[in-house]
């Protein structure tokens, strides 16, 4: 934890401390990368699936050759997106409400956003139903009990700032 500042390194800490032996197995046996028919799967980036964070179109095209798969769902950055190959050229799409939105290509990634810590400034927990088949994806929202949830971010002894940004989503 000493790459991460100090207030992500005591909700680390404070994670370390809850989780049973249990879960602990269960995370270490997870895979870095997970594919699935043609959806590839990763935390960060499919180059290195732990730490990057996919931001923009040039960092999507510059991993594209990194995994095998037409779509690549990834998360790190809490940012619900589309990143989509069209003719060469990478485009950044904006997830939508209100119902499937047509996946723009035959190639790219997918971000579903955050069930917790969301970073666009919408703190209902996100989500998406991707349906390749349908080559869709229905980004959705769920809203939930903040306020209790900061209570026992409280309780718990977590940074002001991770108790406070949950309420603004940012």
């Amino acid at each position: 934890i000493s790459w991460f500042n100090p207030d992500a390194a005591a909700a680390i800490r404070w994670t370390a401390e809850v989780l049973t032996d249990a879960s602990r197995d269960f995370l270490s046996g997870l895979a870095e990368t997970r594919v699935d028919g043609d959806l590839t799967a990763v935390h960060g980036s499919p180059r290195d699936p732990i730490w990057e964070y996919i931001v923009s179109p040039g960092v999507a095209a510059a991993n594209l050759a990194a995994f095998g798969t037409r779509w690549c769902l990834f998360g790190h950055t809490h940012l619900p997106v589309i990143y989509a190959q069209t003719r060469g050229d990478m485009l950044a799409v904006s997830a939508r409400r209100g119902g499937p939105q047509a996946l723009p290509a035959s190639r790219g990634f997918v971000n579903p956003g955050s069930v917790g810590q969301p970073r666009d400034g919408n703190p209902d927990a996100s989500y998406v139903v991707l349906d390749l088949d349908a080559e869709t994806a229905e980004f959705r929202r769920v809203a939930y009990d903040i306020r209790q949830t900061q209570h026992k971010m409280e309780a718990a002894g977590l940074p002001g700032w991770l108790i406070e940004r949950l309420a603004e989503g940012r």
